[in-house]
């Protein structure tokens, strides 16, 4: 027969030793960050103190200045124009000075928006369609606003960056000249004759378009290429950080003073050409009646423009217009009550028996 040894028994009553001059658990650190440049990856979250009043405008702000982004995609604005339109918003909800700037607010401008951008990181990773919406509008910001920095503050915000390239060498790149300039198409008029090499996994699209030499795995880009490089890198690691957050978001929904404030920020940008005025908080901008239509109506898509003008002008719409308009206000935020509301109001020319 097996004899079956028995483990030690624990001593019931032994009990832990603790130290109470030692320190049992790491003490939480709470302290202003340094921004040292005007760009950020937001890789770092914030860990000062704020107040709510702060938590809540912040993103308000933010929200504000996407919506704008995002109704000049919608209007097809191009690039520069984009640029135009959105230094006035910029300046006025989310101001960023240079480091060779004078103003006395830089700290406060960046912590603002590093603070801002993580209020809405928070708010929008709860549902797939809100992050890959709040990324692509960031991303969007974030070209708008390293196009917009010098040369020297910007290089220097690249040079911090933990990007995974190589500058090639000036002997590499003598006996790769000609394969270079023919992959990159570069010509000696060109200002700047530098090229860095990457893994060519990281520029899937540069490779696409046939606008790299391709060589023992690696991609060799010209400079021209690395603020597009910078971009697409933000963009990943924000997606990333996204998905992060939409994890830990249930721990959120604890928190009974953040929690309705996230709510209603991810609420209130429920329209793709959300028009946004100046709301002192968040129930004035998620207010969508049926009175406020008309005056919103203007920021509409042109498509549902042309519904309501069709609307108010016969007071009628054929069965799939009305379809489409009522789909496109819940989509807006309308409540069903205040629907019926509306739609009882815009047929009050026709007579009951046409009701």
């Amino acid at each position: 027969m097996l004899a079956i040894s028995s483990a030690p028994r624990i001593d019931a009553k032994k009990r832990a030793v603790v130290n109470s001059k030692r320190q049992q658990f790491q003490q939480a650190t709470f302290a202003d960050q340094d921004y040292a440049h005007r760009c950020n990856f937001y890789i770092i979250p914030p860990t000062s103190d704020i107040t709510l009043e702060q938590f809540e405008e912040w993103g308000i702000a933010r929200l504000k200045v996407l919506a704008e982004l995002e109704a000049c995609q919608f209007r097809n604005r191009s690039p520069v124009e984009t640029e135009e339109y959105m230094k006035p918003i910029l300046a006025k909800h989310l101001p960023l000075s240079t480091n060779s700037s004078k103003s006395g607010e830089i700290a406060l401008e960046r912590k603002r928006d590093h603070y801002s951008h993580w209020t809405l990181r928070l708010a929008f990773s709860s549902t797939q369609d809100l992050r890959q919406r709040f990324a692509r509008l960031e991303a969007q910001l974030f070209k708008l606003r390293i196009k917009q920095d010098d040369l020297r503050e910007r290089k220097a915000f690249i040079d911090s960056l933990p990007m995974s390239w190589e500058t090639v060498g000036e002997e590499e790149k003598m006996a790769l000249m000609d394969d270079l300039k023919a992959a990159t198409g570069v010509f000696k008029d060109d200002i700047e004759m530098n090229w860095f090499k990457v893994d060519w996994e990281n520029v899937p699209e540069l490779v696409e378009r046939r606008q790299v030499l391709l060589k023992k795995g690696k991609a060799y880009v010209h400079v021209r290429e690395q603020m597009n490089m910078v971009a697409n890198e933000f963009s990943r690691q924000l997606e990333s950080g996204l998905e992060l957050a939409a994890r830990f978001l249930p721990r959120m929904d604890e928190d009974n003073r953040l929690a309705p404030i996230l709510h209603h920020l991810s609420q209130s940008f429920v329209a793709p050409d959300a028009a946004y005025t100046e709301a002192s908080s968040i129930s004035d901008m998620t207010s969508i009646t049926a009175a406020s239509i008309d005056a919103q109506s203007k920021h509409f898509p042109l498509c549902m423009q042309n519904l309501h003008r069709e609307l108010r002008k016969n007071s009628h719409l054929k069965h799939y217009g009305r379809l489409q308009y009522t789909l496109f206000l819940k989509g807006i935020g309308l409540s069903l009550n205040e629907c019926i509301v509306f739609w009882r109001k815009s047929f009050t020319k026709l007579s009951e028996g046409k009701l």
